[in-house]
């Protein structure tokens, strides 16, 4: 007696009856053994993109981009690498025609000629009757969206062109062995209800006062596309520097790294000088000196004892991080 939580299918590659739990990603027909890949909703279709670059080059890839973003030579060997991780990102792509109907209302410019208080013959532009339009629509669909939140990784969609990046059946067990499989958590219904939103919203246009209208998806392929980037690691002391690299052409997406060190040597040094100076000519010039320099410092960061000792002995200054993407 077959489970209550399982569904009955039909083995695409030999046409045997077999039973899987629902909710399973992947099923083996007992028949003729072929591995299937079970999309949760019926007609979804699940692919990925092969990446392109291992770990190795993923590494290179990084090291040749802060050698070519502005950051010293030694601090850039000074990062040393602590880890990296293939992430494959899930990406809705929705393909199909919008189709219904589109009533709008909106405002006419009809040109009228005029005499001046010359005499002269001029043309302007007055507003006309307004005009109601009732059209039939059968727009073509193409969209694509993030299907979970890929904020931390840089990548806000994704083009394909299967003549350039060819697309591949996704068998889960396989795949989570190569790297990190993101599932989706933008349900189906979600990107429906916003492809539709953005093919209305194309209708209308400009001096448009009212409208109503209807529109349908049909023809709809729906396909979830997972693409690969490299989450790499790196530290310097105590801190961690994240970078993600497109697994397909080896871009930087996003990251941060350190900034340039700066020495601080001139700062105090003219500051002591001129104090010191300001005193020999009297006492009060080097008082009136040295509460200018308190109200500077007061006036640029704060006055502490703490800002202070930075000013006078914090020689070397780390300078400011630096974020891309």
């Amino acid at each position: 007696m077959a489970d209550e939580c399982s569904v009955a299918v039909s083995c695409p590659q030999c046409g045997s009856p077999f039973n899987f739990r629902e909710g399973e990603r992947n099923a083996c027909c007992p028949a003729c053994g072929t591995a299937l890949a079970i999309s949760g909703e019926a007609g979804i279709s699940r692919f990925f993109l092969a990446e392109r670059l291992d770990l190795p080059q993923a590494r290179t890839a990084a090291r040749k981009f802060l050698a070519t973003a502005g950051v010293a030579r030694q601090l850039a060997e000074s990062l040393r690498f602590e880890q990296g991780e293939l992430c494959f990102l899930p990406f809705w792509r929705l393909r199909g025609y919008a189709a219904g109907w589109f009533w709008s209302e909106r405002e006419t410019v009809v040109k009228e000629e005029y005499y001046d208080d010359n005499g002269l013959k001029q043309v302007r532009e007055v507003r006309g009757p307004n005009e109601r339009l009732m059209e039939s629509v059968m727009n073509r669909v193409d969209y694509s969206l993030p299907a979970c939140d890929v904020a931390r990784f840089g990548l806000a969609g994704i083009a394909t062109v299967s003549a350039v990046l060819p697309l591949r059946g996704m068998d889960f067990a396989a795949l989570a062995k190569r790297g990190t499989v993101f599932d989706p958590t933008k349900e189906p219904a979600q990107v429906r209800q916003e492809a539709l939103a953005q093919a209305r919203g194309r209708l209308g246009g400009n001096g448009v006062l009212r409208q109503a209208g209807r529109l349908d998806l049909c023809g709809e392929q729906l396909a979830l596309i997972s693409y690969p980037v490299w989450s790499l690691t790196f530290s310097r002391g105590e801190r961690l520097y994240p970078l993600t690299i497109d697994g397909v052409n080896g871009r930087v997406l996003k990251g941060r790294f350190p900034g340039t060190v700066r020495f601080r040597l001139l700062e105090p040094l003219l500051t002591v000088t001129l104090l010191v100076f300001a005193f020999s000519l009297h006492a009060a010039v080097g008082v009136t000196a040295l509460l200018a320099f308190f109200g500077w410092l007061a006036g640029n960061g704060g006055l502490s004892a703490e800002r202070l000792l930075a000013w006078f002995f914090l020689l070397v200054e780390p300078g400011k991080e630096v974020e891309i993407g």
